[in-house]
């Protein structure tokens, strides 16, 4: 039985039970090239991809020893790191769900901050971009969560699409809720550093993006398909989609460009990413390329609740590709057990992995990626894994 201190995952459970984040921030040259249609996605037939796991480190990165951590003894929840230079300095900035609360109270206070490392080791909060407060002007409590940064090149300008909460009183996170798009006051890449203008414009509105009585949650950052069409992906839960989605579900919306409105998609309503169906939460799109061919993949990182919902623990999190950015085969998906990467004799630091952010290449086909887990004292940690990119081609 799932522990009911421990994730979102089991109050959204109890409360069903009691009523019944781009393709990376920055295009890649296969988007540039797509844009100019000079880009052909199919790579050989049976080429596939896959992670495997190098390093994990037995310590978080970000622990409740960090002193910015004094006033979030919650921890941190969903989000996403970045990679990128800004006059000639290259940091790690990180866009995440923070808590002012911990235990059963956890998600009644929710900020949206962001912090910076230039070693992706050693962390500093940047700035808060939003508290959870009382609105003046209509007197309810809002919160934000599920935040994903993008670099938005047409318009140099950082976005971050996000989810947010205006409750009638202090209480817990709760669905369905307002998927919305805010922008930096600053362009270039150096705006990230700075205000955004908040509350922003819904971009995936209730009854356009999905049916009306859809539980959703989580808008991730656009992306291009193969066929030029802006896509991204809608999750939800754990009120199932539809009978074929399972209860954590996600599908694919489209739009015009990165500023939506973002459209339903009955044919991609839900999209299963693995078997067992249902669930998949937070997925984050990137483009990878393939060490051996040389060809780009779409692909994404996302939560693979199955271990937490089902037996209260969780090392793994999950992987998929694509070839074209709209089919996503159950086949594709792998579950990527953290564990692997601790040396002989380390034991991790985590007792459920929740969120792992999207990969950071690293040079050398190495990646980083970002997650976060429950640590000790109801504190959510931020930990660092290091993995291959693996592409087998059967001739």
């Amino acid at each position: 039985m799932v522990r009911d201190t421990l994730t979102r995952r089991n109050f959204l459970r109890a409360s069903l039970l009691s009523s019944a984040g781009a393709a990376a921030a920055l295009p890649s040259s296969a988007e540039k090239a797509e844009a100019a249609g000079r880009f052909s996605p199919q790579p050989p037939e049976k080429a596939r991809l896959r992670l495997e796991v190098v390093r994990t480190l037995a310590n978080p990165v970000i622990g409740p020893n960090n002193p910015d951590t004094h006033d979030i003894p919650g921890g941190f929840e969903t989000g996403n790191t970045l990679k990128f230079t800004i006059d000639g300095r290259t940091e790690y900035h990180m866009i995440m769900t923070t808590m002012e609360t911990t235990r059963a109270a956890k998600w009644t206070h929710l900020r949206m901050e962001h912090w910076v490392s230039a070693d992706g080791l050693e962390w500093r909060r940047g700035r808060i971009l939003h508290r959870p407060q009382v609105d003046p002007e209509t007197g309810l409590w809002t919160m934000t969560s599920s935040q994903f940064p993008y670099f938005d090149r047409a318009r140099d300008r950082w976005v971050i699409y996000y989810n947010f909460n205006a409750l009638n009183g202090v209480r817990n996170w709760t669905l369905p809720c307002l998927l919305k798009m805010v922008e930096a006051r600053n362009k270039g890449l150096g705006g990230i550093n700075g205000e955004f203008n908040f509350p922003g414009a819904e971009v995936a509105r209730s009854g356009y993006a999905h049916p009306t009585d859809a539980d959703s949650s989580s808008l991730s950052t656009p992306f291009r398909a193969a066929n030029g069409r802006w896509m991204a992906f809608l999750g939800g839960g754990p009120k199932p989609l539809n009978p074929q989605s399972g209860r954590w579900w996600v599908s694919l919306v489209s739009a015009p460009g990165p500023q939506g409105p973002f459209r339903y998609e009955p044919s991609y309503s839900p999209v299963p990413v693995m078997e067992p169906i249902g669930y998949v939460e937070n997925p984050l799109p990137m483009k990878l390329r393939g060490p051996r061919t040389g060809r780009e993949y779409w692909a994404i990182m996302f939560d693979y609740l199955r271990p937490e919902v089902k037996e209260g623990k969780n090392s793994t999190v999950g992987f998929s590709f694509s070839y074209d950015g709209l089919s996503w085969p159950k086949e594709h998906g792998q579950i990527v057990d953290i564990n692997a990467g601790l040396r002989p004799g380390e034991a991790g630091w985590w007792r459920v992995v929740r969120t792992p952010h999207q990969l950071i290449h690293e040079g050398e086909g190495t990646y980083t990626c970002f997650f976060t887990g429950l640590y000790r004292d109801a504190f959510f940690a931020v930990g660092k894994m290091s993995v291959n990119l693996v592409e087998e081609v059967n001739s």
